[in-house]
């Protein structure tokens, strides 16, 4: 999450460790042969090191696991747990997943092993109104399940695994907790773990309601590979396409009263890169991949020549803009439905083109606490402890946490900020953005700040995380209205990761070094927060389970009289 408005200062931390985890000095047993095997002494050195990271690492570990007792005795009922002869790093990946989940953070988690036995389940699931819809399925002759609603998979209770989903992955809402029961439900290695199975190697039955009401069973395929083949009711509505970044832009009708921008990936942009370098990321081989996928070739020549084939969100959005500034568009509507989350800098260019800068400096973002710990500064080459005290105090030591961001957030709501205040936070700003090379260019020409200023209205769904939902607490903090399935990402949550490498297992993850409180002032919507206009299971069915429902409800609710357009939109109402 990229919040260049927020200076930095300083709180130090004087609290000190009262607990630890009994001793990992035991003989070691002997290690069993093959590469997955963990002798014992190993899995608990790599259950410390896990332990260790964690405490120095995350803004506050005990917050939502019990408090700091409770949460190490998780730690040492697992190391009490490592038999003597060792372990299998699986089963190792599994004994630890819960001593993550504790945290109840979704940014806080151990990456998912791929397989050789890992196969797809071929039936598409998404969350709506907090129940498991069918969306998409892989047999001509399963159409007709569009619309169900899964009440059991595998004779289980979708609320048992909804539970079983909590234990093994931290979350914030209801919907996070529904979505990674959707990515699990499409791995048979994932979803044989949550059914307390060995492993599923047969077509895998669910138990659904129909859309009139009556039960009935199907069985889904799996297939090893690739996931195509995808089949779904047709839609009302003709999309501009999405490019291989995941971004697209244009209108939804020919009049051009409806703009739309896309957005599909906040990892395969342009910016995110250069932002990426810009604090010193090392993202490995992925600016490959995604020129790869853009262009269909493998990528060749410098770095600077490969993200030239990259899109850029800030070259989009010229071009979107200055169509709707010439057709007059009244209305916006921003996708952000399958955007997962990734770098966040692309809400920042899209407020600069949608608002003027300087009442972007006066509505509320809210406000963040930064922990600085040896695995952030592994993430983050370009930063040091040295240039974390020239911006907090001379005496910041590491692991201490910045309130610099609260501090300037009180500040800011008891004394609006003058005229001379917001100038100097916009050039603040502006100076930050400088950083990434292509946006830059914009800066240089000028004119694009606010360059058309339309209705926004922001499409959610269960998916929208993170990065995403940055974007989407942007544009509703200027008045933006939400519209779709409400987000699996809190609005006040642990935020932005570092990564860590257990030494023995080899199992990878991340640890939030990040508290984000985007809404100070609405604790309930910071934890979930409602769409101005829900879609719900009523509404996706009247929609005939179109796969852009959310769009033809948005719509809708732009049809009703608005300040920007007082006669409603007529145009495609359903």
């Amino acid at each position: 999450m990229f919040q260049p408005r927020r200076p930095f200062r300083l709180l130090l931390l004087a609290a000190s460790a009262i607990l630890s985890l009994p001793s990992l000095a035991r003989p070691a047993a002997p290690v069993a042969q093959g590469p997955d095997w963990l002798g014992a002494q190993e899995a608990r050195e790599d259950l410390r090191q896990l332990w260790t990271d964690l405490e120095a690492t995350h803004p506050d570990p005990f917050l939502r696991s019990g408090g700091m007792v409770e949460f190490r005795k998780r730690f040492a009922e697992a190391q009490a747990a490592i038999p003597a002869g060792g372990i299998d790093r699986r089963a190792f990946d599994r004994l630890l997943r819960p001593l993550l989940a504790q945290v109840g953070d979704g940014h806080t988690t151990l990456d998912e092993e791929a397989t050789k036995t890992d196969a797809q389940v071929l039936v598409d699931l998404t969350p709506v109104e907090e129940r498991l819809v069918v969306t998409g399925v892989y047999d001509p002759a399963q159409l007709s399940l569009i619309g169900a609603t899964v009440q059991a998979i595998e004779g289980v209770p979708v609320a048992t695994l909804t539970e079983r989903m909590g234990a093994r992955v931290g979350y914030e809402n209801v919907y996070t907790n529904l979505d990674h029961l959707v990515e699990a439900a499409a791995s048979t290695d994932r979803l044989a773990e949550l059914l307390d199975r060995p492993a599923l190697t047969g077509p895998v039955t669910f138990q659904v309601l129909l859309p009139g009401g009556d039960a009935a069973i199907f069985q889904a395929p799996l297939r090893s590979g690739a996931r195509t083949g995808r089949l779904t009711p047709p839609s009302r509505l003709h999309l501009p396409p999405v490019d291989g970044s995941g971004m697209a832009a244009g209108f939804l009708d020919e009049a051009g009263q409806v703009g739309y921008f896309r957005l599909d990936s906040s990892m395969r942009y342009r910016e995110a890169f250069e932002m990426w370098h810009l604090t010193g990321m090392d993202r490995g081989d992925w600016l490959d991949r995604v020129v790869e996928d853009v262009t269909g070739k493998k990528p060749s020549g410098r770095e600077a020549q490969k993200l030239a084939q990259v899109p850029s969100v800030s070259e989009r959005l010229m071009i979107l803009t200055t169509e709707m500034k010439a057709r007059r568009t009244p209305v916006l509507i921003v996708d952000l439905r399958e955007n997962p989350g990734g770098q966040s800098v692309f809400a920042d260019i899209l407020e600069y083109f949608l608002y003027p800068l300087d009442s972007t400096m006066a509505v509320d973002h809210g406000y963040q606490v930064s922990r600085f710990s040896p695995l952030y500064f592994q993430s983050h080459s370009a930063d040091t402890i040295e240039k974390v005290r020239t911006r907090t105090t001379a005496d910041f030591q590491m692991g201490d946490l910045d309130f610099t961001g609260l501090d300037q957030w009180r500040h800011l709501r008891a004394v609006p900020p003058s005229p001379a205040e917001r100038q100097r936070l916009s050039q603040e700003f502006l100076d930050q953005m400088r950083g990434l090379p292509t946006f830059a260019k914009i800066l240089d020409q000028g004119g694009w700040n606010a360059a058309w200023t339309p209705r926004v209205v922001v499409l959610t769904s269960a998916r929208t995380y993170s990065a995403a939902f940055d974007a989407v607490l942007q544009l509703r903090a200027h008045g933006a209205a939400v519209v779709g399935v409400p987000s699996s990402q809190a609005a006040n949550c642990f935020i932005d990761v570092v990564g860590f490498r257990l030494a023995h297992s080899r199992l990878t993850g991340t640890i939030s070094f990040k508290w984000s409180v985007g809404l100070p002032q609405d604790p309930q919507n910071g934890t979930l927060l409602r769409p101005d206009r829900e879609l719900s299971y009523a509404d996706d069915r009247a929609f005939k389970f179109d796969p852009n429902a959310t769009i033809l409800l948005a719509i809708d609710f732009l049809s009703k009289p608005h300040p920007a357009a007082p006669g409603g939109l007529a145009l495609l109402r359903p």
